[in-house]
């Protein structure tokens, strides 16, 4: 297994495709409803990789045996007094990858990309009653608040979200 940084996402487009529609197709809280079609993740992934181009993101990907499993994002911020902080976005791992620590591997990769790049504030949230929600309980991270009804799952129904912090030391780590 292997965690990478990548600088661009087309050598990996399909593996991409794939992982968004199968994420989103079993009820990930990713921002997506099923069904997921494969034109809207390629859409999707094809502008994720234009703000990838544009350095205002980073994108980490778990490989094994020569396949996307997982993925995580980091966007930073643009403005000024916040050029410390990052948000963490989409954390997904395929279905048949889960249960073996890819979660943890890509935030772990997520902490040390900021901290290299001198991020020393991280944000994020999920759905508060996705597994995700103890992992990052587990790593470190802060909850904050929750906001009822945050979020809609392809049933209509309204989930609340718990909004998380996590402070960390930035370092001069160079991480490719």
């Amino acid at each position: 297994m292997a965690l990478l940084k990548v600088d661009n996402l087309n050598p990996y487009l399909d593996d991409l495709i794939e992982l968004l529609c199968d994420a989103v197709d079993s009820g990930a809280p990713i921002g997506f409803l099923p069904p997921m079609s494969e034109s809207e993740a390629k859409a999707y992934w094809l502008a994720i990789n234009a703000d990838l181009q544009d350095n205002v993101r980073q994108v980490l990907l778990v490989r094994e045996d020569d396949k996307v499993v997982g993925s995580v994002q980091i966007t930073m911020s643009p403005k000024a007094n916040a050029l410390h902080r990052c948000d963490v976005e989409k954390l997904m791992v395929h279905t048949q990858a889960r249960e073996h620590g890819l979660g943890s591997m890509l935030m772990q990769g997520v902490e040390r990309v900021a901290a290299s790049m001198q991020r020393q504030l991280l944000m994020l949230e999920v759905r508060s009653d996705d597994i995700a929600h103890d992992m990052y309980v587990n790593m470190g991270y802060i909850p904050f608040g929750e906001v009822p009804g945050y979020t809609r799952s392809a049933n209509g129904m309204l989930h609340n979200a718990t909004f998380f912090y996590k402070e960390i030391e930035t370092t001069h780590e160079v991480f490719s």
